[in-house]
């Protein structure tokens, strides 16, 4: 993909590696504004498409006509894939010891959609049991193998746990109160 993106650039006459920085501003055009999102996503990588949007409004703010339009050019290509970078992000995400809502909100703040954050939540194969084990790892390494019976700290430990990592209160509470013996 990142070949394509080279050859794209190439071909459109907007790859130039000898030209000198210029102090006059430059004219605001349709491939001036596709080159600079394809080099966004050639130099980092993906990104949603609200969010090179939001780059390019901010560069381009003297004139935003191009914007949509080479971005539109972009989902039309391929090359910005929203729900492909989600599905890639949620997997990422959830190998992390965060729970659902935390990955929800991290793709929130990429820029996706709430459909497209929706399908994959659901698509992942990760079940109660697998987010009550990370829980529990969570609880033990900051809290101890001991269940809470403190009131203040048990209500920091589910705030620690439901908050900062996102996990549902029923999970939290039974990672809270579980006891060794319970096996």
């Amino acid at each position: 993909m990142l070949n394509d993106i080279r050859s794209l650039i190439k071909s459109n006459g907007m790859y130039n590696n000898k030209s000198k920085k210029s102090t006059k501003p430059q004219e605001i055009s349709y491939k001036r504004v596709q080159s600079y999102m394809m080099w966004m996503i050639e130099r980092y990588g993906d990104y949603s498409a609200k969010s090179l949007l939001q780059k390019a409004n901010l560069l381009f703010k003297e004139d935003t006509q191009f914007n949509q339009t080479a971005l539109d050019y972009l989902i039309e290509h391929e090359i910005i894939d929203d729900a492909r970078y989600a599905k890639r992000l949620t997997m990422s995400l959830a190998e992390s010891k965060i729970g659902p809502n935390k990955i929800k909100e991290k793709l929130y703040a990429k820029g996706f959609q709430s459909a497209t954050i929706n399908d994959c939540i659901n698509e992942l194969e990760t079940t109660e049991d697998d987010y009550f084990d990370k829980a529990l790892a969570l609880k033990i390494r900051k809290f101890g193998e001991e269940p809470i019976s403190d009131i203040k700290l048990k209500q920091k430990a589910l705030r620690h746990l439901t908050a900062t990592k996102g996990f549902s209160y029923s999970i939290a509470n039974k990672a809270i109160t579980y006891t060794p013996d319970e096996e």
